[in-house]
């Protein structure tokens, strides 16, 4: 039998008033995002750091704002955990990337892409055909990769050629970001596809047609400027890509069949294979190529799948250009997605991300207007979180779960994170994408920001599907409506 002080403590317990929901204030979660800012603008533009470490400073601010707002640490732990669970999948995925380039190296697949690439470069329409061996290239190894090999090789026959350093350099960032946003190769794309919950083939699919539309618009701008910009040394570009070619055919067996791994891609995404049996396939047909046209051994191939291929032809850009890939390389990228995921799911558990979008969203009628916002959102994060990761997760955790509430398609989500966040990030001149353009290229952002033009229209046309969407909504229901009204009078 209880004694009388359990009996009294029984009582009190039955009696004391149930605890009050917790309720978290604009204020607390804007401390959260403002200590964020801080911590990567001071770190990444101030000291020049990778964004890893004030990540974590950030998640811990956040952290700390939730405990004052009454979460356990449980809690707490709980929504970080829960934020990285979706991301699993890109991770995954990001890692077979790193493996896919690095034996796409070593199988000649990529340097046969290069190959035939550069010999579609012509004096006149030298920005136009540059902008598409940039996509091209980038879609194979990424924007940064693209940019640092031959980027910069076409910066120097550009320049050689008297064209404006301004012009080249919007062309080549051009071309590299649209390849960086079509890719199933790509960080950004992968990075998207896991924040927004989509399948990385179908937010392909769905980026693609704005993508291309985006990126034609640009070419036609170029052809028009390349009438303008008469080269003055048309032999400036047999003497600068010759030496690429030629270390190319020396190194490697150039040929058709050295493409049969992207072929194979292709066709997965055709019969709508999933992403991770792509890519599979893609490294494993990539393996029989090295060791049957490149007579290259097993271990070597293997190798290359984890620490990436180190070119050593001699020829210092080709070697910056084919040393790369390797599940290895990928490490950076993983850590940056686990973190800022977890700041997300913290974010979002704790009620914060709601508290902080609420006064902004309520005030958004229109699938039109949500778009024109989370595209904002995503210029304003690369201006205020100088990263391109950043520019894309944060927008991305803060407006899934209205896209839900409101019956709009996540992968409408995950192209308008791609149409604002990645491809806007290198035009920021303090942004990491910006001052990575702006270091390899040798020309600040402010100078090239008006020639990238693929990154100047892409938002613009994002937001003009957004406006057609809700007139093919009223339009629906208009038409709904008139055919309910004919049944109802028979």
């Amino acid at each position: 039998m209880p004694d009388k002080k359990e009996k009294a403590a029984n009582a009190a317990h039955q009696t004391r008033a149930p605890k009050q929901p917790r309720r978290t204030r604009f204020r607390q979660a804007f401390i959260s995002i403002a200590s964020m800012i801080a911590f990567i603008f001071t770190c990444v533009v101030g000291f020049g750091s990778e964004p890893q470490v004030p990540l974590v400073f950030g998640t811990l601010a956040a952290g700390l704002v939730a405990a004052w707002i009454g979460y356990s640490w449980d809690e707490i732990l709980e929504g970080m955990v829960e934020g990285i669970i979706p991301s699993l999948e890109a991770i995954l995925i990001l890692l077979l990337i790193g493996m896919l380039v690095g034996v796409w190296i070593v199988s000649g697949t990529v340097p046969s892409m290069i190959f035939y690439g550069l010999q579609l470069i012509s004096a006149r329409f030298f920005l136009a055909t540059t902008a598409l061996i940039c996509l091209l290239v980038a879609f194979a190894i990424g924007s940064w990769g693209t940019l640092g090999t031959v980027g910069l090789a076409f910066m120097g026959i550009g320049l050689a050629l008297g064209l404006p350093a301004p012009a080249v350099a919007g062309c080549i960032i051009s071309g590299a970001y649209c390849g960086e946003i079509i890719s199933p190769l790509s960080d950004a794309m992968n990075f998207a596809a896991g924040i927004s919950g989509n399948e990385v083939f179908e937010l392909m699919k769905k980026a693609l047609p704005l993508a291309l539309s985006a990126f034609i618009t640009a070419e036609v701008g170029y052809l028009v400027m390349g009438h303008f910009f008469h080269p003055e040394n048309a032999g400036a570009i047999v003497a600068n890509i010759q030496p690429i070619l030629d270390g190319l055919s020396t190194s490697f067996t150039i040929s058709p069949l050295c493409l049969t791994p992207m072929a194979v891609m292709v066709a997965c995404i055709v019969i709508k294979l999933p992403a991770i049996p792509s890519m599979l396939l893609g490294i494993i047909s990539g393996m029989l190529v090295a060791w049957g046209v490149q007579d290259a051994s097993m271990p070597l191939v293997i190798d290359c799948a984890f620490q990436g291929f180190v070119s050593e032809t001699g020829n210092e850009l080709l070697d910056s250009l084919l040393t790369a890939g390797g599940m290895m390389a990928m490490t950076g990228s993983v850590t940056i997605v686990m973190i800022a995921m977890a700041f997300g799911g913290l974010m979002t558990s704790t009620g914060q991300m709601d508290a902080l979008i609420s006064p902004f969203v309520r005030r958004i009628k229109s699938e039109g207007g949500l778009t024109a916002l989370v595209v904002g959102s995503c210029i304003g994060m690369n201006i205020v979180l100088p990263d391109q990761f950043l520019g894309i997760s944060v927008p991305g955790q803060m407006f899934g779960e209205e896209y839900e509430r409101r019956g709009v398609s996540r992968r409408n989500l995950g192209r308008t994170l791609l149409a604002g966040g990645a491809v806007t990030s290198p035009l920021i001149p303090w942004n990491t994408c910006g001052i990575y353009c702006s270091s390899i290229l040798g020309i600040g952002a402010a100078r090239y920001l008006p020639f990238v033009l693929f990154s100047l229209i892409t938002p613009i046309y994002m937001i003009i599907v957004g406006i057609f969407h809700d007139y093919r909504n009223r339009r629906r229901a208009a038409e709904q409506a008139l055919a309910e009204t004919d049944e109802q009078h028979g």
